[in-house]
């Protein structure tokens, strides 16, 4: 700086140099607050994202050797000619900026160095005032004299605003262009460099003609400057701008954004937050998610969500939260692992566990057989199972492989349902908020609304041995020890059901999605009755996977199932979370017994049960009551009816019939088991019976029941929707007619008379009529 030659000016000249250097810099120019981003890193610590904020942004800084030559002398030619020469402040450009705002009659050019931009970045007036600007020219004078000017060129090019939140031009070379500053072009160079004046107005993603204007000035000045030569100039204002997606790159999404809305504002600038994700495992659920929906588009599926989760300490190793977190289209964005949504017969697992809990067993039995049920709306529904049939007396065992709903129901039934919700919310599910009557029986066959992450969390009660599981996303957080809701050998039952392959036969056959060799795997399919939702949750005793398939939009899918839609997506998923650990069995508690049953039954074998089979038991809760429903029956072969005492012995045959619980017997008989006969044959002059045969009645309708209302289905075929018609009469009767709304239907024959009617819409009055007595019900059908 020039020293003051007149006494009056050197005084003042004096008072303005104390002012510059003996007041010290303010600290937000000494020690500038980072623009870095918060890193969200994995396990490993890759990163998965680097979160900014509308304050800060991206800030990578460089040592100023690796900022290209060309891009600082273009810097200088187009912002600060003199910055070289001046001390901070240039008297000219200030002379030159107030003669093009008075010519303009508005403000258009401030007039400030480089020096003052980096004084400007650093404080971020509210206003640029008169007053600040005197301020913004002192301290300027001050940084001048304290840095070098290589020191005030790297610190104003490692943090000027480019737009975008690109802080600094590492940010921005890699933002706008995906790559490194040393890789740029001379065009894209002068285009980051044009981007200073003003990053908003020359947003080259919106305003590309505008930006490309201010660029080739650029170009201009560093040719009038010497910088680049005529030639150079001309090509790079003809090469093409091919900016890049303008993308901040990102690995899991949904996870990310998720853990980042759980940190609130507690994360600072230049955080580093170490997460449980596994990238490679994430990496591959995406994959395998977007090649098996490939599979399913014909069945109208079109998005997916996945988590996989540690069953030790409930690390969230993976989180697929649709098929594509950009597709707009398809609220790609929405994150359906965190979205309640109805999870079918996933939830029977629970129901069960309740009742082994109560002293049921595996070898428990229940009556497949049709039962009605109200819906959450208050409509009349007649569950179904998945194949359509009724299959009548099944043990738990089987009922749960198979997943049979009408069972499951009559399970819930026994447990309550005010006792399930409580064991679902104390294993972690948070979503079923409703009083128990709003879900009704329902709930058993999934009514409510379950978020993926929290049914599979819940699942680790089971691989857990009965304790609960606690999820984390950060490793910093503490392992949660977990609270023991369910007796060990219980969940070690219900992981033991899961996990049988030969159990789930009858419904999914041989080489199930279900099942991954040498690992056992404990699973369980979900689908909703109207088709939206696929579900299979399923564990090991070290990894649980979820899987939900369906469409954003909630429309249903076509003829796929949790086995056809969600279970190929598990069964990759659950293989790529397995592929570095050893196979594992579920660790058997003590108090455990294995014992040999009946197979129908669930009792103890005798010589007449034909079908015996190994069942485990909590010790003291084993059958002790022998078989009762195979019965040794001695009858006159003449005649087939019972043989007494009075028969001769070449008449007497020993013949062996199934004896069902009543509920039980007209399924029976409809699939060809025999009863034993009711009465004594009169060859052999005996009068007695055993009295199985009920007793004798006037002719009346057993089913369906005065006022009984039915639902259709609307995605049960034709050919199923029908309701089966029965009554009961004297003995004599044969044959009885059927009548609905005086047209005859059909003739039923004894000795239950049953006749099937296929429902229209409307009310309708059954008639049944025989030997001239008759008997009527009215009943709705409705859609």
């Amino acid at each position: 700086m020039k020293t003051c030659r007149i006494p009056l000016a050197a005084g003042v000249c004096g008072a303005l140099m104390a002012a510059i250097f003996l007041t010290p810099l303010p600290r937000a120019i000494r020690d500038p607050a980072p623009h870095a981003p918060v890193s969200v890193l994995d396990r490993d610590g890759r990163l998965l994202y680097e979160a900014r904020q509308p304050d800060y942004g991206s800030e990578n800084p460089l040592p100023l050797s690796a900022i290209p030559a060309t891009i600082i002398e273009g810097l200088i030619a187009i912002e600060d000619r003199t910055f070289r020469r001046h001390h901070g402040i240039s008297a000219r450009g200030i002379l030159r900026a107030a003669i093009q705002n008075a010519q303009e009659g508005h403000v258009v050019s401030g007039g400030s160095t480089i020096t003052q931009q980096l004084v400007r970045i650093r404080l971020h007036p509210a206003r640029r005032t008169v007053l600040w600007k005197l301020r913004e020219m002192r301290l300027a004078l001050k940084l001048d004299a304290t840095l070098s000017k290589d020191d005030i060129l790297k610190q104003y090019l490692n943090s000027a605003y480019f737009g975008h939140q690109a802080y600094g031009l590492r940010s921005a070379s890699q933002i706008y262009f995906k790559k490194e500053p040393a890789e740029l072009s001379l065009a894209e160079s002068a285009l980051l460099i044009g981007l200073l004046q003003s990053p908003a107005a020359l947003d080259p993603f919106r305003n590309l003609p505008q930006t490309q204007s201010r660029r080739n000035r650029v170009l201009a000045a560093m040719e009038a400057g010497h910088v680049i030569t005529a030639a150079e100039a001309e090509a790079a204002r003809g090469e093409p701008v091919r900016l890049a997606d303008g993308r901040v790159e990102i690995t899991a999404p949904h996870f990310v954004f998720w853990v980042l809305s759980q940190m609130g504002d507690s994360p600072k600038p230049g955080a580093a937050i170490r997460t449980t994700l596994d990238i490679d495992l994430q990496h591959a659920a995406e994959r395998i998610v977007a090649r098996r929906l490939t599979d399913l588009k014909e069945k109208n599926a079109t998005s997916a969500a996945v988590v996989v989760l540690d069953a030790a300490q409930g690390d969230v190793l993976a989180m697929v939260g649709s098929a594509d977190y950009f597709d707009a289209s398809r609220d790609g964005a929405v994150n359906v692992a965190l979205s309640p949504r109805q999870p079918g017969s996933a939830l029977k697992p629970f129901t069960y566990a309740l009742a082994l809990a109560q002293e049921d067993t595996a070898a428990t039995t229940v009556a497949d057989t049709e039962i009605r049920l109200l819906t959450e709306e208050g409509n009349p529904y007649t569950p179904r199972n998945y194949d359509y049939d009724l299959h009548g007396l099944v043990r738990y065992r089987e009922a749960l492989a198979n997943s049979y709903n009408i069972p499951a129901v009559k399970v819930l039934e026994r447990v309550g349902v005010p006792q399930l919700l409580d064991f679902l919310l104390r294993a972690g599910i948070t979503t079923l908020t409703r009083d128990p009557a709003h879900y009704g029986l329902a709930l058993a066959l999934g009514s409510g609304e379950v978020t993926l992450l929290e049914l599979a969390r819940a699942y680790g009660v089971f691989a857990r041995g009965g304790r609960t599981l606690g999820t984390r996303a950060l490793l910093s957080a503490p392992v949660a020890e977990g609270e023991q809701i369910l007796d060990e050998r219980v969940a070690w039952i219900i992981s033991d059901i899961l996990s049988d392959a030969s159990a789930r036969l009858p419904e999914f056959g041989e080489n199930t999605p279900l099942s991954l060799p040498p690992h056992r795997i404990a699973a369980k399919t979900g689908t909703t009755r109207n088709a939206r939702d696929n579900w299979v949750i399923g564990f090991t005793p070290d990894r649980i996977v979820g899987v939900w398939v369906g469409n954003a939009d909630n429309s249903p899918m076509k003829g796929t199932s949790g086995i056809t839609g969600a279970g190929p997506i598990f069964h990759d998923v659950m293989e790529a979370a397995l592929r570095w650990l050893p196979p594992a069995q579920f660790p058997r508690p003590a108090g455990i017994a294995t014992v040999g049953i009946c197979r129908l039954s669930g009792k103890l074998p005798t010589p007449s049960c034909p079908h015996t089979i190994r069942e485990v038991f909590i010790a003291g809760t084993e059958p002790s009551e022998p078989d009762d429903m195979h019965l040794s029956v001695k009858v006159d072969s003449r005649n087939g009816l019972l043989a007494g005492d009075s028969c001769p012995a070449a008449s007497v045959q020993e013949q062996v019939f199934t004896v069902f619980p009543g509920e039980v017997r007209a399924w029976a008989r409809e699939r060809g088991y025999r009863e034993p006969p009711a009465a004594f044959s009169p060859l052999c002059g005996d009068d007695d019976t055993l009295g199985i045969k009920g007793e004798s009645a006037p002719l009346r309708i057993t089913r369906p029941r005065e006022g009984d209302s039915f639902l259709l289905d609307s995605l049960v075929p034709d050919a199923d929707e029908e309701i089966t018609l029965e009554a009961r009469a004297d003995d004599g009767v044969s044959e009885a007619e059927w009548f609905v709304d005086g047209e005859h239907i059909g003739t039923g024959r004894a000795p239950d008379y049953r006749v099937r009617w296929r429902p229209v819409p409307g009310k309708h009055r059954i008639e049944t009529r025989a030997g001239g007595e008759s008997d009527g019900v009215d009943v709705e059908v409705m859609e």
